[in-house]
């Protein structure tokens, strides 16, 4: 990938490997250069035809044909170790057993991470004016909505009914009868388990498994948030929409959401002390033991006491995880291109639970510091530059990566929302440094040359 960018002045102290590019993307064709993006906020159609699961890399798809438009290409500092990922990825395809079932794994994972690497590409390239960040939020928003009220309404009804939808009528039988084919082309509205010694409906729709659902909560709830505080008139809606949200996140009995969410109100209470705002930080650690008490004492206390005790699930993580480190010494490298089935059909597949683990056995011990590398990287620049509220809200759907990849696979849905958080945040933190030093008669050093990135 080439990045071009006008001579800079000697004093600018720039090498010529190391230009500083400070002209926007230059965009052409006949449709709407922001067209490409509409795709993202389609989830409930790709989920009523059955393509629910590929909804981020179609529309990765459409914004790399979207990127061909654009000249130059910019690429963020930081950048580089997820590029190198990206190909560490596609060489651990080497380590694949020549099976269907293999290549269709990897085949799955990898289109969906090269088309939430389109979408970052593509939101940080394109202007504002063509794509504001309304309407990044606001789609992340709806797929917020569908997921936490939408889906995890049926989910609570329906239980584990699944949706035939029209690609699982057209689909060849003996395809279907594929466990990986048919949870995705026919996903189930919820997961049943008894594990608190009565049934519940764990909502799962529209993926396919309570963690899928959880783990896209994560991301998506912050920047739902976000997107509330721009818009006046959804302000007043917040504390509706997070009730309506609340029971079926507490009904889901999704550890991994609940610490996920607790942990950010703690996070930024101390980042308020930290810069002399102790009342308000005091402030939002009380409102969270409000909330939590009321949770308690309401009929929902039942299933959060019950699943905080619960040692459910840990019997389980904790054999995968084993199997994980025992494995990864034979393939330390390249890994094993993607997880295994477990030889035991009632445990997860080997290399799964966690994109953590997902990364150490599907690409090795390269791979695994590439991935943590990138969002610990991520994470830093955007946790440093807070200006506003929306930023926070931002860099705490970018900072979650970190703890939830410990015990969420980040595939299918919040990898590519993480990425259009990170993509709007360092675009517009470039567009405003842009407009800033623009004023002052400074050269623009936000973004580099591809080659300084890596």
């Amino acid at each position: 990938m080439t990045v071009t960018a006008p001579p800079v002045s000697p004093s600018a102290g720039s090498s010529a490997s190391t230009r500083i590019e400070r002209r926007p993307s230059q965009l052409k064709g006949f449709l709407h250069p922001g067209l490409p993006f509409y795709a993202v906020p389609m989830l409930p159609l790709f989920w009523a035809l059955g393509m629910g699961y590929f909804t981020f890399a179609i529309a990765g798809a459409a914004c790399g044909l979207g990127l061909l438009l654009m000249k130059p290409i910019r690429v963020p500092k930081g950048f580089g170790p997820w590029l190198l990922y990206i190909g560490w990825m596609l060489t651990s395809a080497l380590m694949l057993e020549p099976t269907v079932n293999r290549y269709l794994s990897f085949t799955i994972r990898a289109i969906t991470y090269i088309g939430a690497t389109n979408l970052f590409l593509y939101i940080y390239n394109i202007p504002p004016k063509y794509l504001p960040t309304s309407r990044i939020l606001g789609s992340i928003a709806s797929i917020f909505v569908f997921t936490a009220i939408i889906g995890g309404y049926l989910g609570l009804f329906l239980g584990e009914v699944r949706f035939n939808t029209p690609l699982s009528q057209v689909m060849p039988r003996s395809l279907l009868q594929n466990s990986v084919v048919n949870n995705v082309v026919r996903p189930p509205f919820a997961q049943r388990q008894d594990f608190l010694g009565f049934g519940l409906n764990r909502p799962a729709m529209p993926f396919s498994f309570t963690n899928v659902w959880g783990s896209t909560l994560v991301p998506a709830t912050f920047a739902a948030i976000a997107y509330a505080g721009r818009v006046k008139r959804f302000r007043r809606l917040i504390p509706f929409v997070a009730l309506l949200a609340l029971i079926p996140m507490v009904v889901s009995a999704n550890r991994g959401l609940w610490i996920a969410l607790i942990g950010s109100v703690f996070y930024v209470a101390i980042r308020r002390a930290s810069k002399g705002q102790l009342v308000l930080a005091i402030r939002l650690v009380v409102i969270l033991f409000f909330a939590g008490a009321l949770i308690l004492v309401s009929p929902l206390g039942e299933i959060a006491g019950g699943r905080a005790t619960s040692s459910h699930s840990i019997d389980a993580r904790g054999d995968i995880y084993t199997d994980v480190l025992v494995r990864v010494p034979d393939s330390p490298l390249l890994g094993y291109g993607a997880p295994l089935s477990n030889p035991n059909p009632n445990r997860p597949a080997i290399g799964t639970h966690g994109m953590f683990w997902t990364a150490l056995f599907s690409q090795g011990i390269p791979g695994l510091i590439l991935y943590i590398s990138f969002w610990a990287g991520m994470a830093f620049r955007t946790g440093r530059r807070i200006q506003n509220q929306e930023q926070l809200l931002l860099h705490l759907a970018i900072a979650s990566a970190l703890p939830t990849m410990m015990i969420y696979d980040h595939l299918p849905a919040s990898l590519p929302i993480m990425m259009m958080c990170a993509a709007v945040f360092l675009r517009d933190q470039r567009v405003n440094d842009a407009q800033r030093q623009s004023v002052l008669g400074q050269p623009d050093s936000a973004t580099v040359t591809a080659g300084a990135a890596v």
